[in-house]
């Protein structure tokens, strides 16, 4: 296919999690088929980014439930597993949670059953020109018509405190474990290594990185706190959303979503799994935070808290999520700008109740959480923006 030459049903732009769920939805579901479908990525392979940040974080277990996956039927991981000969140790309670091997590979049974690989166009979007007719989306290397998109784009840009990009810039090992170029081969093989947050990805990552050679201590500005979930399952149907759509004023969904979110918080296995390396002394918690961080010679720093208390470490690892900021990048900006597209006060897009930003323009992930709530950017959160999306267009 020409991509200038003619013009597709559906692009997806984003090939992670939502990206793949929609291109299977879609197939599926009968709304399109193969040949008039797209998803831009501009990575190898379909969830590269996701494969990444769960292999640097160290994660074993998913923190949703067996029945949050890729493929459409609610069963269909389960009936997996069973079909594979995969032990109960593959799920762990509560609700069955899968281990991300188990996961990972579901996925790409989905993937390679559905040819949803060959639907890929390696590439990054930078330009969308919408139009009645069609929209255009230019790439670094070619344009795509269509008369539909979905955006799917990710959480955006991992969140640096401005102390850790000063010892950065001033020769200290420094690395965020969000960061796609981030490598723990490159911290020191003994030593204290300093885990900055106090959420899932910080806890993992510390738990992945104590070892008889070296110490981790998790700096937090908090304790530990347990919760089986990222948000309550009421935001996953109408329990919480049915009142969350009825509020017209988005600095409040803003404000409902923020408060729903159960940020800096841990599963209980990962919880005790931490105190117990604690006991053992290869982990250490300091409830602090951190001012600044200066180079005392190569592979040594010292960091100063807010406490005045100061400490010595050998490498420092951020797991301090996503910038706070609207995602999408250059791409969303630009689009934004010159289409006077509405967004709320805090920067993201306000679509209707289909997730339509722009005529025949979706959303979903992250830049649909103030229609969708404060599941948007989970696995879960792709289904509910499929159903969404989806409603009108089913043959």
């Amino acid at each position: 296919m020409n991509p200038t030459d003619s013009v597709l049903d559906w692009i997806i732009v984003g090939g992670g999690i939502h990206g793949t769920y929609l291109s299977n939805a879609l197939i599926k579901k009968r709304v399109t088929c193969r040949d008039d479908l797209r998803v831009i990525d501009p990575h190898d392979e379909a969830l590269t980014s996701w494969k990444n940040v769960t292999r640097n974080v160290g994660m074993e277990y998913l923190r949703s439930p067996k029945v949050h996956h890729l493929d459409l039927e609610s069963f269909s991981l389960k009936h997996y597993s069973q079909c594979s000969g995969c032990s109960e140790r593959q799920f762990i309670a509560p609700n069955d949670r899968p281990s991300l091997s188990l996961f990972n590979r579901h996925a790409e049974s989905i993937i390679n059953r559905n040819g949803l690989e060959k639907l890929r166009v390696k590439d990054w979007a930078i330009k969308i020109d919408p139009g009645a007719a069609y929209h255009t989306v230019h790439t670094g290397h070619d344009c795509f018509r269509t008369k539909n998109l979905i955006v799917a784009t990710g959480s955006g840009s991992p969140e640096w405190p401005l102390w850790a990009t000063n010892a950065m810039n001033e020769g200290a090992m420094v690395q965020h474990v969000l960061d796609p170029n981030y490598d723990a081969r490159q911290l020191p093989v003994e030593g204290e290594i300093i885990v900055v947050g106090g959420g899932m990805s910080a806890v993992q990552t510390a738990l992945s990185l104590s070892n008889e050679k070296r110490r981790v201590t998790l700096v937090s500005p908090h304790s530990l706190q347990m919760n089986n979930y990222d948000s309550d399952p009421g935001w996953m149907g109408p329990k919480y959303l049915r009142k969350f759509r009825s509020v017209s004023c988005f600095a409040k969904r803003r404000r409902l979503i923020d408060k729903a979110r159960n940020r800096g918080t841990v599963t209980p296995d990962i919880y005790h799994a931490f105190r117990n390396e604690v006991k053992k002394g290869k982990c250490l918690q300091v409830v602090d935070s951190i001012f600044s961080c200066a180079v005392l010679t190569e592979g040594l720093n010292l960091l100063q808290f807010q406490s005045d208390e100061k400490l010595a470490c050998n490498g420092i690892v951020l797991a301090t999520g996503f910038r706070n900021r609207r995602p999408g990048g250059d791409l969303i900006s630009k689009f934004v700008d010159q289409h006077n597209l509405k967004c709320a006060s805090c920067g993201y897009p306000i679509p209707n109740s289909n997730l339509e930003w722009f005529d025949r323009i979706y959303l979903s992930g992250p830049l649909a959480e103030l229609e969708v709530g404060p599941a948007a950017q989970n696995v879960i959160g792709a289904r509910m923006a499929a159903e969404k999306i989806l409603i009108n267009h089913r043959n």
